[in-house]
């Protein structure tokens, strides 16, 4: 994994504890993200003083961050603890939540690279653009496990198979970097390097830890018909145009008119971007959808 080189004066910064006497000291946009992913993921009670401390004069010398320790791990828990009981296997709540928390301490995600630019919103002001890389699971050979619980004449041994491969990668597995970008904005004369949404972070890790529902799409998203040659965006096509038939079918011209640019972006944007432009879109497009389009 990549990380970026740090002084003596950032060493000192993010691993001893400062003095309540002592002036807090200003964070580059890469040290405040790193803070953030440990305070975020890993449950660091050190990183989240740290960087409480060094965003107070921000924020009226109020703490930024609130987190709520081990509720990351409970939400990732609570899915798989369902996933194994319709398997037939025991599930242990606390057993499985710490399994996820030791996976998200893992992580380490950290800074790679940031680039202050300007605000195109924001007049005079200006944000970091973080690039950030983490280490998770390799569930390269969990997927095919998955898709053969997810056949109709599976058995309770692929299930029990395809349970215990992915517990088995998270507990000891191999480890592989996964990458994702991240905003922080400035407060206080751009002093100061924070952030209220954490989506891009948490959204990445949580996302690479248990990927079902994207392996379920890709799965789906093999027989509908090829609009941008991008699974991902083909199947968002598909499932709203089916939906907007039923509920809105004057409104179908919206629809044909996404396609075309979806399709024109294609042409233009690689295969991963396109992947990331329609996951974007696809909770905009599902508050349009009704139980109707189930």
């Amino acid at each position: 994994m990549k990380t970026p080189l740090r002084t003596l004066l950032a060493s000192a910064l993010l691993s001893a504890p400062l003095l309540a006497s002592a002036a807090p000291a200003t964070l580059t946009p890469e040290q405040a993200f790193d803070l953030y992913a440990r305070v975020l993921l890993e449950d660091d009670a050190a990183a989240t003083r740290t960087l409480n401390d060094a965003l107070k004069p921000a924020f009226d010398g109020q703490d930024a961050v609130t987190p709520n320790p081990g509720a990351l791990a409970k939400a990732l828990a609570e899915p798989w603890q369902v996933v194994l009981a319709s398997s037939g296997a025991k599930a242990d709540a606390a057993a499985t939540e710490a399994l996820y928390a030791k996976a998200l301490r893992d992580s380490k995600c950290r800074a790679t690279k940031s680039v202050i630019e300007d605000n195109e919103y924001v007049e005079d002001q200006k944000l970091a653009r973080i690039t950030f890389s983490c280490q998770v699971p390799d569930l390269g050979d969990v997927r095919p496990l998955f898709a053969a619980s997810l056949a109709s004449d599976a058995s309770p041994a692929s299930r029990k198979q395809f349970t215990d491969a992915y517990t088995q990668a998270l507990q000891s597995g191999a480890r592989i970097p996964v990458s994702g970008t991240f905003t922080l904005y400035p407060a206080k004369d751009n002093g100061y390097w924070y952030s209220g949404n954490f989506d891009d972070l948490v959204g990445t890790v949580a996302g690479a830890l248990a990927p079902f529902e994207d392996w379920m799409q890709d799965a789906q998203a093999a027989n509908a018909p090829k609009v941008t040659g991008v699974p991902g965006c083909d199947l968002l096509l598909q499932q709203h145009r089916a939906c907007v038939t039923k509920i809105a079918p004057d409104q179908l011209s919206g629809v044909d008119a996404m396609a075309e640019e979806l399709k024109a972006k294609a042409q233009v944007k690689s295969a991963d971007e396109m992947t990331q432009e329609c996951k974007a879109l696809r909770p905009i497009a599902e508050m349009m959808w009704t139980d109707a389009c189930a």
